[in-house]
């Protein structure tokens, strides 16, 4: 079984150092045996990182709209999703263009945090090329915690991907086929089974 084949080997092949640096704009990719079910099979975009701490939001845990009972856009209930664990009642969002307001943070490329909400709205009805995705909540660490947890295998950084990947419409399978293009190694974390001792 995979348990005891998982148990034959020595972790240290599991402890991926990465040597990208944690920035604004990294991706994180959760290690594959990460226990902390917030973050289980996460990829989050790092919307701020410096010695006050960083934030950022998960890409790929899209929310049930059945739950949501204060917006009825269409536009907006396809294309929320989990930021994190952190102030659910927060809503904010990524998007493509810059809308040059002190509000709307430049990420990395073209890519943009926050604006103004009506104006934002406003351009998903007009342009067909705007990418967007909406979130509520945050994910968020305190000064250095970020750095520590990537030190102890937690993340996988990535500075050097595809913007417009971020924009694609996300489920659990998206953290394994992202991993799968950075070579060998990744391809097989991408497969591992979220829980070892099920198979």
């Amino acid at each position: 079984s995979f348990l005891t084949y998982f148990n034959k080997m020595s972790f240290n092949y599991f402890n991926y150092k990465s040597n990208n640096k944690v920035q604004k704009g990294s991706i994180l990719f959760s290690q594959p045996l990460m226990r902390d079910k917030n973050f289980s099979r996460s990829v989050i975009l790092v919307c701020e990182h410096n010695n006050q701490g960083s934030l950022g939001y998960k890409l790929n845990n899209k929310i049930d709209t059945e739950i949501i009972k204060n917006l009825d856009d269409k536009n907006i209930l396809g294309s929320i999703y989990e930021g994190g664990p952190v102030d659910f009642s927060y809503l904010n969002f990524i998007h493509n263009y810059n809308f040059a307001s002190e509000n709307c943070l430049h990420i990395k490329e073209n890519i943009f945090l926050g604006g103004d909400y009506k104006l934002v709205t406003d351009r998903i009805k007009l342009d067909k090329k705007f990418k967007y995705k909406f979130f509520l909540g945050y994910s968020g660490w305190a000064s250095g915690q970020l750095e520590d947890e990537i030190n102890n295998n937690s993340w996988i950084v990535f500075n050097d991907y595809n913007t417009n990947f971020l924009f694609e419409h996300s489920n659990n399978i998206f953290w394994s086929n992202f991993l799968k293009k950075f070579g060998e190694k990744n391809k097989l974390f991408s497969n591992y089974p979220s829980d070892p001792t099920l198979n």
